[in-house]
């Protein structure tokens, strides 16, 4: 906006001046006022383009032969001006992005070429200075000296709006760079929360583990040990010490009962449901299967979490052998009584059976992976249904909630090793 006002500025100026020479305001004066207006425009519309500065540099050499519209070199100076500053750092950053143009030579010519028109303006300047004396020689110094400062001007103007540009994009470049360092600077966070996270599971899981392992065994021996011990009091009709053994025998199945209470919480806490389930689906898929999962089941108890990602492997592992689709979803739901499953795929059944087969009973068709995956959600008390549906294959597992609201229906299920 300051270079444009100091542009309006010269303008004014140079239309005073010419009508206070001229006595009034005439027609040529208003012409030249004109033509150096859509020179100014011409310019700043094509700037940086080689070209920019013609239309400025014509006005200057019909100024030569029209003495009235040499009050308006100053203004046409400070345009040259403008387009010598902001031309100069663009012809040069051309010219060393460019190796060819700068070993052939002709970098420097045609920068020459493009900064020819900036100094038109001293033509008709220098012309009335030589051709004329008196009054008109005066005004044509004037007008030369006034030139030269007001083209000084046009510039620094640019060189200031090239820095301020530069200053710009150096400031963008550096929020772009403090963007992606905080991006990531989030990312290793989160990175390191997941791991921090991961290993507190596995941590919480072996716990489990160890206890399950030797505790547990342990404690079973002793239960098995107390209930012998009391076994040959009884046949030896030794009251006192069968209530002994039947004391330390119950002491001992509330021991159990806890513990076994205990690593089924950590273990539940330990299994990450989201991230594996993320695993099956991306290792049942064997890169050949898009799969889109769409997870509703934020946390599960770890026998359901391993029933439900087996199924998950199972289903994709057929769509992946025995049709031809070309991608999957999977989509889990937590209702308020039930956890549900869905795998639907897009592909048809690719028969690599004779025909005969097909006049089998469906009984006698289905595979060990469909029997499979109902033995799992049946042991968990769930229930499944597997069929075509729409162009493709879908499996449906619904398993209930109740039993693990549950304890002790929770504690017959791990007691009889039923686990997907």
């Amino acid at each position: 906006m300051g270079r444009i006002a100091g542009w309006l500025v010269l303008l004014g100026l140079g239309t005073l001046c010419g009508s206070w020479y001229g006595s009034g305001v005439s027609g040529t004066l208003i012409a030249g006022l004109l033509a150096s207006v859509a020179a100014g425009a011409l310019c700043e519309w094509l700037l940086p383009a080689p070209g920019s500065m013609w239309g400025g540099a014509l006005v200057s050499l019909l100024a030569t032969f029209i003495p009235d519209w040499l009050f308006f070199l100053p203004a046409l100076a400070f345009e040259a001006g403008v387009g010598l500053g902001t031309m100069v750092p663009v012809t040069r950053s051309v010219g060393m992005k460019d190796p060819q143009a700068k070993n052939s030579g002709l970098a420097w010519p045609r920068l020459l070429l493009a900064l020819l028109p900036s100094f038109f303006w001293l033509i008709p300047a220098m012309a009335d200075l030589i051709l004329f004396r008196g009054l008109p020689q005066r005004y044509a110094l004037l007008a030369l000296l006034t030139s030269a400062l007001a083209q000084g001007g046009g510039l620094t103007c640019a060189h200031l709006a090239v820095a301020k540009c530069r200053v710009w994009q150096i400031e963008d470049t550096e929020r772009y760079r403090i963007r992606q360092l905080h991006g990531r600077i989030s990312d290793l966070d989160e990175e390191r929360a997941q791991a921090t996270r991961m290993a507190h599971l596995s941590e919480r899981t072996r716990i489990a583990r160890d206890i399950h392992d030797n505790v547990g065994h342990l404690l079973t021996r002793a239960i098995m040990q107390t209930q012998a011990g009391r076994v040959v009091a009884q046949s030896k009709g030794d009251q006192s010490t069968e209530q002994v053994f039947d004391s330390v025998g119950k002491t001992l199945d509330e021991a159990m009962t806890t513990i076994r209470r205990s690593v089924h919480d950590l273990e539940d806490e330990g299994t990450d449901f989201a991230s594996q389930m993320e695993a099956a689906s991306s290792e049942a898929s064997m890169g050949q299967l898009q799969v889109d999962l769409n997870n509703g089941i934020e946390t599960a108890p770890a026998p359901v979490c391993r029933c439900l990602t087996s199924i998950v492997r199972e289903a994709l592992t057929n769509t992946v052998r025995h049709s031809s689709a070309r991608s999957a979803q999977v989509i889990l739901r937590d209702l308020p009584a039930f956890w549900q499953m869905v795998v639907q795929d897009d592909g048809g059944i690719q028969h690599s059976q004779p025909d005969s087969s097909r006049h089998k009973k469906p009984e006698l068709q289905r595979g060990m992976g469909l029997a499979d995956i109902e033995a799992r959600a049946r042991a968990l008390g769930g229930t499944t249904n597997s069929g075509p549906n729409r162009k493709g294959w879908k499996v449906f597992v619904s398993l209930p909630k109740e039993p693990w609201f549950n304890r002790s229906a929770t504690e017959h299920v791990e007691d009889r090793k039923v686990m997907a």
